[in-house]
């Protein structure tokens, strides 16, 4: 539609150049509508406000946006379980004796849907057994109790730490005395981001 002005000029409809150049967004790449759970909306416009600051910075590449992973969904992966135990102080003779087999995705996986894998950057949870270069199994469909170890939104950057609730406030605590805890006091905003309840590394 469009309406006829004087000397013939017409106004309105679609102009030659006009619009958003493709790429000239804030990533600077073509951009696709998606569908976020409403509840979620907030965290993913973090994460990606957190994303551009990085890459700005040079932290990380433009292509990469970190180390989080969703699960896959896939077959089972079962592995034979014995029934007897190992014994990790004098050795006993082997039991060839087949219990069971143990599926993997079940063992690992709580909740397949709210369930990813972030790599750690660090020491800070050493004494709890999770090194720098470990991935972790992360739940964000488990309640965040006082003793579990979490990893949280802290000032745009997720961090995984132990969550300690008291009358001072929310405390985040490091399994490693190097490190400080972060103390969250009235006022003071924190966010959960999952649970951790595995950590996977190499012997």
């Amino acid at each position: 539609m469009s309406e006829q002005g004087e000397g013939g000029n017409k106004r309105g409809g679609v102009r030659a150049g006009a619009g958003r150049k493709p790429g000239g967004g804030a990533f600077g790449e073509p951009t696709v509508p998606v569908r976020v759970p409403q509840s979620q909306a907030p965290l993913v416009l973090d994460w990606l406000a957190h994303f551009k600051r990085r890459r700005e910075s040079g932290l990380i590449a433009g292509d990469r946006a970190g180390e989080v992973r969703p699960v896959q969904a896939g077959p089972a992966q079962t592995v034979p379980l014995f029934a007897s135990r190992v014994p990790a102080g004098f050795p006993s003779p082997a039991d060839d004796y087949v219990d069971r087999g143990i599926d993997l995705n079940e063992h690992l996986i709580i909740h397949r849907d709210s369930t990813f894998i972030l790599r750690v950057s660090g020491w800070s949870m050493r004494d709890a057994g999770i090194f720098d270069g470990d991935e972790i199994i992360v739940d964000r469909a488990l309640p965040p109790r006082d003793g579990a170890v979490v990893v949280a939104v802290v000032d745009g950057e997720l961090t995984v730490k132990r969550l300690r609730r008291g009358p001072d406030g929310v405390r985040l605590c490091a399994e490693n005395p190097d490190y400080p805890d972060l103390v969250f006091r009235d006022g003071q905003e924190v966010t959960i981001w999952g649970v951790v309840t595995r950590a996977l590394h190499r012997l």
